[in-house]
């Protein structure tokens, strides 16, 4: 696992920045604004996303499609996920955890800076190994948090604080995936869908062939 110093990071998008030029209601992130400071305590989270060979240890007569043991395990749904990490001590991150082991201490938008950048990911039609040979590692050294597979977080879908958006979804209803994952469609908008900002919303008994998880500890 990777500790996560206590402090502050920058949470959510800037309204209508020049970094995010198309904006509507689906690539501005709405939900995810306005922008602000967040303070969090010092936490772990585990370097790479949970494997398969990991988790067929866990669940050894489980039956998924996969090409290598280490890539990441995916098709699970949150209540899998959830009980995967509670059976190591662990738990899932919280979606602000998640994006501060992903984002640092600055504003960026993809773990390697604000340039969008579709080969430093993996963003292409097939999954690859959590040891990925590539640059979507963040500052605090969490690999394969901008692409390969969306994640699982504790986060239900709930709207920031000093926030005025609205959304019938909101509450204890879905919960929040974060990451961009491999063969998303490539269309112009792309990389407003990968920033780590963005939030994405899952029913929790669903199960997605691009969303794995890993497991988070607090201090």
């Amino acid at each position: 696992m990777v500790e996560i110093p206590a402090g502050e990071f920058t949470l959510g998008f800037e309204p209508a920045s020049e970094l995010i030029p198309f904006m509507s209601d689906k690539t501005a992130g709405l939900s995810a604004q306005p922008s602000q400071s967040l303070y969090l305590e010092t936490f772990y989270i585990d370097r790479y996303e949970t494997t398969y060979e990991d988790f067929i240890k866990y669940k050894p007569l489980a039956k998924y499609s996969t090409h290598m043991p280490n890539e990441p395990m995916r098709a699970v749904n949150w209540f899998e996920a959830d009980s995967y990490c509670s059976s190591k001590g662990k738990r899932l991150p919280t979606e602000f955890e998640w994006e501060k082991a992903a984002r640092g201490s600055d504003k960026r938008l993809f773990v390697w800076g604000n340039d969008f950048n579709k080969e430093n990911a993996n963003f292409s039609k097939k999954i690859t190994s959590i040891k990925m040979q590539n640059k979507d590692q963040s500052p605090y050294g969490v690999w394969g948090m901008n692409g390969n597979v969306s994640e699982w977080t504790s986060s239900w879908y709930q709207p920031y604080p000093h926030s005025t958006h609205t959304d019938e979804n909101y509450g204890e209803k879905l919960k929040v995936t974060r990451g961009g994952a491999f063969s998303k469609r490539d269309h112009g908008f792309m990389k407003e869908f990968v920033m780590i900002p963005y939030r994405n919303i899952s029913p929790i008994g669903a199960r997605f062939w691009d969303t794995g998880f890993r497991c988070a500890l607090s201090k």
